[in-house]
């Protein structure tokens, strides 16, 4: 599959610190997180991002890894692990993933676990986010099907029941990226089409509670795909904006 457009600037970050991770001029996961800062600083870019920006740009390392492996074929699964030593365990996990059939057995469930436990974390829900973050970044970036990413969902789900309503709202995350692409791609135009969209992708996701909130939307297509504030006011208040009086 081909990166989707969209990422033309995130794409070109990702490879300018990939070529600096293959010449060594970065060697550490320090280094290549403050190389992928001033990279996409430089081209404006805002990393993959909600609400939250904790850990971002460490988080981000994984379309870096994607690109590298998926995008540029630069890099295998595996290398570089001094710098990529999260996205590997993470295409570990997604590989265990892909090869599960119909039955979710104990187990695959054991082998999910022992991965995961080697994701570098502070906690066992930091290291599955983690984990589901390499898929969700591959996803949004047009490098895996979406299916893949709900299998992944909802394979961990099945595997760290105890966390259900935080899968819920990282269904919630994921929508509001694919509706603030949407509305990025001019496929949303009127408020209408916004309303059948958040209910649509959530019954394909399987989640039903999964619409994501207008402050969500908003700042994602804002902040991460540049869409015009105005433009996207009018789309969730269905209302033109009102100029102010000075």
């Amino acid at each position: 599959m081909e990166i989707k457009r969209l990422h033309r600037n995130r794409v070109e970050a990702a490879l300018e610190v990939l070529e600096k991770a293959l010449k060594g001029e970065v060697s550490n996961r320090l280094s290549a997180v403050e190389a992928l800062k001033e990279a996409y600083a430089r081209r404006s870019v805002e990393p993959l991002r909600g609400l939250s920006t904790e850990s971002i740009y460490d988080k981000e390392l994984a379309t870096v890894h994607l690109v590298g492996v998926y995008g540029a074929g630069a890099i295998s699964p595996g290398d570089l692990d001094d710098i990529f030593y999260i996205e590997n365990k993470a295409h570990e996990f997604l590989q265990i993933v892909k090869n599960i059939t119909e039955v979710l057995t104990e187990e695959t469930k054991n082998k999910i676990k022992a991965v995961v436990a080697d994701i570098k974390g502070k906690n066992v829900e930091d290291k599955v986010f983690r984990a589901l973050r390499y898929v969700f970044t591959g996803t949004v970036l047009g490098l895996f099907d979406e299916p893949l990413f709900i299998k992944s969902l909802r394979t961990a789900e099945s595997v760290y029941s105890d966390m259900s309503e935080k899968f819920l709202r990282y269904a919630a995350f994921y929508t509001a990226y694919k509706i603030a692409e949407l509305i990025a791609t001019d496929v949303i135009r009127g408020p209408n089409d916004l309303k059948i969209y958040k209910y649509t992708l959530c019954l394909q996701m399987g989640y039903q509670r999964c619409k994501p909130s207008d402050k969500l939307i908003k700042e994602v297509a804002v902040n991460v795909y540049k869409v015009d504030r105005g433009r996207v006011n009018k789309l969730l208040t269905g209302k033109e904006a009102i100029p102010k009086v000075s």
